[in-house]
């Protein structure tokens, strides 16, 4: 490894720190050859969990790495000593743009997502289920790609789970996938995020479209006690580094023949994330790709 990389390494362990979307967040960006995507990923492992993404396209020569901090400082030190760029993103303004009018959304016959103060138009057919969802601080209002492969899987797994079935969403977001799962006959729903803000956007949705049955709760999808309880659907819409990382922990949570559906993957980084999971007991039954979007939907063993 060249001396900047390790110059790097021993920086990044000093500063090390769970990424979070704070009012003003910086962002270091920079370029780097596609062959090259496992080294920079092992050099940046130390800024942890959620904090590097890696934007790459089927058969692009390059690919962009992008980290995330609250503190200028360090990524302008990132930026001295392995080159990019440092610039400022305003939570706020992302989130009033997050929040903007949208356009109604359907999934199938069955689900429709609207805002929470939209309407269903009167020229299409209304759907049997219809949810309210405002992503406030949160990700996922049903539009993103990731999001809306998992609802359509969701639509489609519902009708062969048998009654009182369970769900786990990890990285839960706005709390959209959650609130569907009960929507479509889940008896119990717990639903996990990391962010507080994710947390408290997603209680103010389950609380709007009156999901009594979803338990909402703050936690660290890496340090996440599984125990011993088993969820016929597991869901999980985050980052494919994180998806990853927290394997071991995501596939004890899956009850036998069980469902699970990972999101949040880019094309590049879909064969990565299948070897590591084909091994823990799990068989692909399905891949939806949508522009540089892959979600899987896998089954237990």
């Amino acid at each position: 490894m060249m001396a900047t990389a390790k110059a790097a390494l021993e920086w990044m362990r000093g500063v090390r720190q769970p990424c979070r979307m704070a009012a003003t967040t910086w962002r270091w960006t920079r370029n780097a050859h596609a062959h090259q995507e496992a080294a920079w990923r092992e050099r940046l492992s130390c800024l942890g969990p959620g904090c590097l993404v890696v934007h790459a396209q089927p058969r692009a020569k390059t690919i962009r790495l992008e980290a995330y901090s609250d503190r200028p400082q360090s990524l302008r030190q990132l930026a001295r000593i392995l080159g990019g760029t440092v610039d400022r993103l305003d939570a706020e303004k992302i989130a009033a743009r997050a929040n903007a009018p949208r356009r109604p959304l359907r999934i199938g016959r069955k689900l429709g997502v609207i805002d929470t103060n939209g309407a269903w138009p009167d020229k299409l057919p209304r759907p049997e289920i219809l949810l309210r969802i405002s992503s406030a601080m949160a990700f996922g209002t049903g539009e993103h790609a990731t999001t809306s492969a998992c609802l359509r899987y969701l639509v489609d797994e519902a009708k062969s789970c048998p009654a009182g079935w369970t769900c786990l969403d990890l990285g839960t977001g706005s709390g959209i996938l959650a609130i569907a799962a009960e929507k479509f006959g889940a008896t119990k729903v717990r639903a996990i995020d990391y962010d507080p803000r994710a947390v408290k956007a997603a209680k103010e949705n389950v609380a709007r479209n009156r999901a009594c049955r979803v338990n909402l709760t703050k936690g660290d999808l890496l340090k996440w006690n599984t125990g011993r309880v088993r969820y016929r659907v597991v869901l999980a819409n985050v980052f494919s580094e994180v998806l990853r990382a927290a394997a071991p922990r995501i596939a004890r949570s899956v009850a036998p023949g069980g469902c699970l559906m990972l999101s949040g993957i880019l094309r590049a980084q879909e064969t990565g994330v299948l070897r590591t999971f084909r091994p823990l007991g799990f068989r692909l039954e399905s891949a939806a790709r949508r522009g540089k979007w892959v979600t899987l939907r896998l089954r237990a063993r």
